[in-house]
């Protein structure tokens, strides 16, 4: 550490070595004469036993150093850079090497800025890049495994599975076990490598009570760390490790506040922020197609956001039998039944009327928060939503389909408004017991907007005057209510219980707490 007048620099360097192990044990013991843990030891089962093990490991070892400097607190720079080796990647690639940089300018400390604009309390440009490396994966992902397969863990004629096999014709005993391949080894496995830029803008005007900040980033993240499915041709234990695609992320950040006090002793504070994200693919490797949608050839995810949905277009219901005449080809096609848009123009109704149909990410997200304050009493509220999202509902595949002949479920009260002939207008398909029509394929059916704001948070609190607090030798007192998740507000074409949760989880549920803080 250097400080010289106005120059200020810190530099360290340093090392780090990390193992990390897991053992794994299992015993298994069956028919025990006395049934009470006390006498259950492994030896006296009269039954099968069957006990297996084992043991993974990697190491980590890691150089950095980093050097921090400033000029009168106006420029500031920072360096630094890791050099890291893993042993969960192939013999080739082991060490990766990611650099870092920010410098910062402090405007505000510039004494044109002093002279000229004092309401402006901090202006200060920033900027950075920088790499980091990614290697979560198997501890076992370069190596080529190999099981020695007992189907459950009994070597005996009990099973019809496995790779155990009656090599010598005795027809009784144990038998010998072979081995089956269950991955392929990589030894050219390497880092995965995210590259990210940074400009931000912080400001603050009247002595910080306005404030706020800008931000724009782009990142791009090379050699994405999968094991993609392979096709059954190429046979058993085609599993494989590979560094796969690329993939960008750009986006901007805002983020506005003001605070202030009354001359009657009432504070506020009042910030928000949006921000919006564009993300996208942009190498895309033979081998890792299958990973990812698409049709596995040319109509693939290349240039679209990671987890983008691809399935079929549904286009109402068929309400006639002139549509029905009119329509494409559509085994189990009939009234109150989906609709599937013919894309290709083939007349008919196949794999190749797929298209992209979703984006899983929002267009902007955003937040509110509210503190207030008067004497004694404290109030906060907290407000967060997202715009136009797409999402898959996932429970219209049980209220409008499955449950339809689940005996003893609940169903979903959407069933009475399915389409019949006296309720030709609805959008729910006629009930039915057998698919047909292959309603349950994915589509637009099942997507809807999930965007929505939600009232994260609502509190009310009040501290004990000190007066009080004086006489029992108490810090401060504060009892407090509070309620979270009360409000949501949704799309109106979501037809589910919580956009937050298409799935069949549970929704978040609506929780009022009533507590007390004392510092002594």
């Amino acid at each position: 550490k250097l400080n010289l007048k106005k120059h200020n620099l810190e530099a360290f360097v340093g090392t780090e070595i990390f193992k990390d192990k897991f053992e794994n044990s299992f015993l298994r013991a069956e028919d025990f004469t006395i049934e009470t843990p006390d006498f259950m030891f492994p030896d006296a089962a009269t039954g099968q036993k069957t006990n297996f093990g084992s043991e993974t490991a990697y190491t980590l070892v890691s150089f950095f150093g980093k050097i921090n400097y400033d000029f009168d607190g106006k420029y500031l720079f920072s360096a630094t850079l890791r050099h890291d080796g893993s042993s969960r990647f192939g013999k080739n690639n082991q060490f990766g090497t990611f650099p870092a940089f920010s410098a910062g300018w402090r405007i505000s400390n510039e004494k044109f800025i002093e002279d000229n604009f004092s309401k402006i309390s901090d202006l200060k440009l920033r900027a950075g890049w920088g790499q980091t490396g990614n290697q979560e994966i198997d501890n076992s992902a370069i190596y080529s495994l190999y099981v020695a397969d007992y189907a459950g863990g009994d070597p005996t004629w009990n099973t019809s599975y496995g790779t155990a096999y009656d090599i010598y014709g005795q027809g009784t005993g144990l038998l010998p076990s072979g081995y089956s391949s269950i991955q392929i080894g990589n030894d050219n496995l390497k880092w995965e490598t995210t590259t990210q830029t940074n400009l931000g803008l912080d400001f603050g005007f009247f002595n910080q009570k306005l404030y706020g900040s800008l931000d724009y980033y782009f990142k791009e993240t090379e050699d994405i760390l999968v094991l993609p499915p392979y096709l059954g041709a190429i046979g058993e234990g085609g599993n494989r490790w590979v560094n796969g695609a690329s993939m960008e992320n750009e986006g901007l950040e805002f983020s506005l506040g003001y605070r202030n006090e009354t001359s009657g002793g009432f504070t506020y504070e009042i910030n928000a922020n949006i921000s919006s994200n564009k993300n996208k693919i942009t190498k895309l490797p033979e081998e890792v197609k299958n990973n990812y949608g698409g049709d596995g050839g040319d109509d693939n995810i290349l240039g679209r956001p990671l987890g983008s949905m691809y399935g079929y277009v549904a286009d109402g219901l068929f309400t006639s039998n002139e549509e029905l005449l009119n329509s494409a080809e559509q085994p189990g096609k009939g009234l109150g039944r989906i609709r599937y848009r013919d894309l290709d123009g083939n007349g008919i109704i196949n794999d190749d009327d797929r298209t992209w149909i979703g984006i899983p990410y929002p267009d902007f997200a955003y937040g509110l928060n509210i503190n207030l304050g008067y004497k004694n009493f404290d109030f906060t509220m907290f407000w967060q939503g997202i715009g136009k999202v797409d999402i898959v509902n996932q429970l219209k595949y049980q209220t409008d389909f499955w449950s339809v002949d689940d005996i003893g479920s609940n169903k979903g009260s959407r069933l009475l408004n399915a389409w019949s002939p006296s309720n030709p207008n609805s959008t729910i398909p006629a009930l039915t017991t057998i698919d047909t029509n292959a309603e349950s394929r994915f589509s637009t059916y099942f997507i809807e907007n999930g965007s929505y704001l939600k009232l994260r948070n609502i509190q009310l609190g009040y501290s004990l005057p000190e007066s009080i607090l004086d006489k029992y030798a108490i810090n401060k007192f504060r009892i407090y209510f509070g309620i979270q998740n009360l409000l949501t507000i949704s799309s109106s074409n979501f037809t589910g219980v919580d956009p937050e949760n298409p799935g069949f989880g549970y929704p978040l549920p609506l929780t009022s707490t009533l507590g007390f803080n004392i510092t002594l």
